[in-house]
């Protein structure tokens, strides 16, 4: 692959990542590479000769960020189909590559030249919905719509077979990406990444007999609100909404056509990565 232009999104809310920035463009200028920058950083940056906006031309998309930032870039790494490299400006980073001192003169070589591996990642969908827009790597939440403490009920199935039928906090819908996410938090197995599944794991059941189910990412996963009590709704990624109510009681999700690419630069030990990223972070 040819890489003529490669694109920078960067977290407005961590300006430290403002020197990485500035290095990492003065990198590619200097490689005759053309840039391009979400807008934020754009405003930012002295940028007069880069690109604003404009993944569709890129090649490749840099996040500088954490794993929020990565699932805020996905609208444009998805819809143009660039392989992301993510460097690390938050505290988990457990999809991040590197880390900020490790984006060096090397590494700009070595993705210019194409000399990285490309880890691909499942995404969800919901049916019915547009597929770029309306998607998840982690996880789909589906929780109650309003703020109060209150139980939602919910059936969901695998392929029309009942799972089960519970009343508590939700239900979450985990891809192996999101296994390490809100899954595990609520009592989920960890998942290596590159198996084909979904984990279906309930948010504090009010019963003593529901626990996380794994099933395979080609069953088509239903979510029924079996109650209408201020609504339920899905969030995915925690990043879009979708209402459930009396008139639309349910979704369906499954594997999405499109997956997300990332970069690899080096062979990492996963249970290693565990240790790292889950034993020893505490704050």
């Amino acid at each position: 692959m040819s890489v003529r232009c490669i694109g920078i999104h960067w977290n407005s809310s961590k300006p430290m990542g403002l020197e990485v920035a500035e290095r990492l463009i003065d990198m590619l200028r200097r490689r005759g590479v053309q840039v391009c920058l979400n807008a934020d950083l754009s405003e930012r940056m002295d940028a007069a000769d880069c690109l604003v906006d404009r993944f569709d031309r890129c090649q490749l998309l840099i996040v500088l960020g954490g794993d929020g930032t990565i699932l805020s870039s996905l609208d444009y790494a998805i819809e143009n189909d660039l392989p992301i490299l993510g460097v690390n400006l938050g505290r988990l980073g457990f999809l991040t590559e590197l880390e900020t001192d490790e984006l060096d003169e090397g590494v700009i070589d070595r993705l210019l030249n194409g000399d990285y591996a490309i880890d691909t990642r499942t995404t969800m969908m919901v049916e019915g919905r547009d597929y770029l827009k309306y998607f998840a790597l982690n996880d789909i939440v589906i929780t109650r719509a309003t703020p109060s403490v209150r139980i939602v009920s919910l059936e969901y199935q695998a392929n029309g077979a009942m799972v089960d039928c519970i009343s508590g906090d939700g239900l979450i819908v985990a891809t192996a990406t999101g296994s390490t996410a809100y899954s595990l938090s609520a009592g989920g197995p960890v998942v290596l990444p590159g198996l084909e599944c979904f984990v279906l794991t309930p948010i504090c059941p009010h019963t003593l007999n529901a626990r996380p189910v794994v099933v395979s990412a080609d069953e088509r996963i239903t979510v029924r609100m079996v109650d209408d009590r201020g609504g339920a709704q899905a969030v995915l990624d925690g990043r879009r909404v979708i209402s459930l109510d009396r008139e639309h009681p349910e979704i369906t999700i499954r594997r999405s056509v499109r997956q997300a690419r990332f970069v690899r630069l080096y062979e990492k030990n996963y249970y290693g990565l565990l240790r790292s990223k889950l034993s020893e972070w505490t704050h």
